[in-house]
């Protein structure tokens, strides 16, 4: 009886595990629906940019890190849409025109303070804008864009 119960345990924390793993992943629906996976590592291996700026949602300034998004398509040979719309873990959801990651060039950040975020922590990935050294983007309608807990993006 005690093997067959470690047994079912260890079944269900695998599966637990198994689950945390699956939501690092960032999904790419390019235009005619095709996903595209990027795993946290393959992000972590593309160029790396770094934003330092002070968030409302945010005690004090915080260095944010991670890929531009014009970095993920050049890695899968797909082109930028018009309109970006970035979902979130819970479905919700917000378009991003494209003039914004030409203009402002927002990271999807990966970790923030050098940590990897949890998403207790608005991660696994977060959409960051560079309030601080932009302060004309610190208003209402670009804090509604940061969407946080990203779990996929349509082109």
């Amino acid at each position: 009886m005690e093997i067959k119960m470690r047994t079912t345990i260890l079944f269900f924390l695998s599966l637990c595990s198994f689950s945390i793993l699956a939501s690092s992943n960032l999904t790419v629906f390019d235009q005619i629906g095709k996903k595209h996976e990027m795993t946290r590592e393959q992000l972590l291996l593309l160029p790396q940019t770094e934003i330092k700026t002070v968030l409302p949602w945010a005690e004090g300034e915080s260095v944010y890190s991670g890929v531009t998004l014009q970095a993920i398509l050049e890695t899968m040979d797909l082109s930028i849409s018009p309109l970006v719309t970035i979902v979130a873990l819970n479905d919700y959801k917000v378009a991003v025109p494209k003039e914004d990651f030409d203009d402002y060039q927002p990271i999807i950040a990966i970790k923030q303070n050098g940590e990897f975020m949890s998403v207790r922590d608005k991660g696994p990935y977060w959409l960051i804008y560079p309030l601080s050294s932009q302060p004309d983007i610190n208003n209402t309608d670009f804090h509604a864009k940061m969407i946080w807990q990203i779990r996929d993006i349509h082109l």
